[in-house]
């Protein structure tokens, strides 16, 4: 007797391909073995039954078989499904790993993972708080694979391409592992094509069938004024070549601290030591930045450790406009060795302190 895929997806004949997937959402939540453990076996029916189901009425061209038949040829080779026929591994990701989470993943059911080279390339290239604060420019050079001009990128020596016999030309293999209800499959690119779905009907001598060279590239970087430390600085095109495409490479900076000073943000924090007496009565104090030599001015009264701010003596800003502030933090310098005059004065400077303090109680 033809089974009524509809009616065990709780589902009018003219459900919407959202309503289909809405009801197995709903219905694997409730019959997954996981959430069941008192009932599993039963379970298991009742899942592999509800994704027969699934299997049929999510796919248009087996849903319209079904409704002209009542029957569908599964690609096991014959109306009876198993688990190798199920096929929507994408939708079936989507709803396990929102409803299934918090199980800890444990069905061991499937495993749905794309893989494929990662064709993006980073290299860190060092700079200068110099470099970071004037821009500039930095060439570098660097390891790639170049599509092959032997064969232009195809890996074929006549630019014939024949289908892949390894996957059928869809690019993806299926991984099966395990038996029964816990199959463990898993979508991998395929090995044999790199998942082109394609392959060289003659391979290339130079690149080996794989469209691709190795090549020392030498590189031109812009570096804005005011860059951050890790800023990334995309350059499309310019990764890894595997089999007609083409990834990004990004250069990743690694701002190095200076010696002189500290960068804080847009900010330039600098220590500047004076004598007492500069303190007490003010002065002005050269601060030289690179080639920049910025003259500011130290109030009377500075004490010990304050910070005076500069403002739009710092970095240029990366984002935005202007700059960031100076930021120098008064060092003031206490003589270990006094002479006979300096020791003279600083009695009656110490007298007259004394003086204030005892009029003041």
């Amino acid at each position: 007797m033809a089974k009524d895929y509809y009616k065990i997806l709780g589902v009018e004949k003219n459900a919407s391909q959202e309503d289909i997937k809405k009801a197995f959402r709903q219905l694997a939540k409730k019959y997954h073995p996981d959430a069941n453990p008192e009932n599993k076996k039963q379970a298991e029916d009742k899942f592999k039954e509800i994704s027969e189901a699934y299997e049929v009425l999510s796919d248009p061209a087996k849903r319209s078989a079904y409704d002209q038949t009542g029957q569908v040829n599964f690609g096991s080779g014959g109306s009876n499904f198993s688990w190798q026929d199920f096929s929507h591994f994408n939708d079936f990701e989507d709803i396990f790993s929102r409803i299934f989470g918090s199980f800890g993943g444990g069905s061991g059911f499937s495993n749905v993972r794309n893989e494929g080279p990662d064709l993006d390339l980073a290299i860190r290239v060092n700079i200068t708080l110099e470099d970071a604060y004037y821009g500039g420019k930095k060439t570098v050079k660097y390891r790639r694979n170049i599509p092959c001009q032997a064969c232009g990128g195809t890996g074929s020596k006549d630019g014939v391409l024949v289908t892949c016999t390894t996957c059928g030309g869809t690019g993806q293999e299926r991984v099966v592992q395990g038996q029964g209800f816990f199959n463990m499959v898993t979508i991998v690119t395929c090995r044999t094509c790199g998942g082109r779905g394609k392959v060289p009907r003659v391979e290339c001598p130079v690149c080996r069938g794989n469209g691709s060279v190795s090549s020392t590239e030498t590189l031109d970087v812009d570096i804005p004024k005011g860059a951050v430390n890790n800023l990334k600085i995309r350059f499309k095109g310019r990764g890894q070549s595997y089999h007609g495409r083409t990834g990004d490479l990004f250069v990743i900076l690694s701002v190095q601290p200076g010696k002189d000073f500290i960068r804080d943000g847009d900010d330039i924090v600098i220590q500047q030591q004076i004598t007492f007496p500069e303190a007490a009565l003010g002065t002005e104090r050269d601060i030289h930045v690179f080639r920049e030599t910025f003259r500011i001015k130290i109030p009377p009264g500075t004490q010990p450790g304050e910070t005076l701010r500069i403002k739009g003596y710092g970095f240029p800003r990366f984002k935005g406009s202007g700059s960031g502030d100076m930021l120098v933090k008064v060092m003031v310098e206490v003589p270990k060795r006094l002479n006979s005059t300096q020791r003279e004065l600083l009695e009656k400077l110490k007298e007259e302190s004394d003086k204030k303090h005892f009029w003041n109680r």
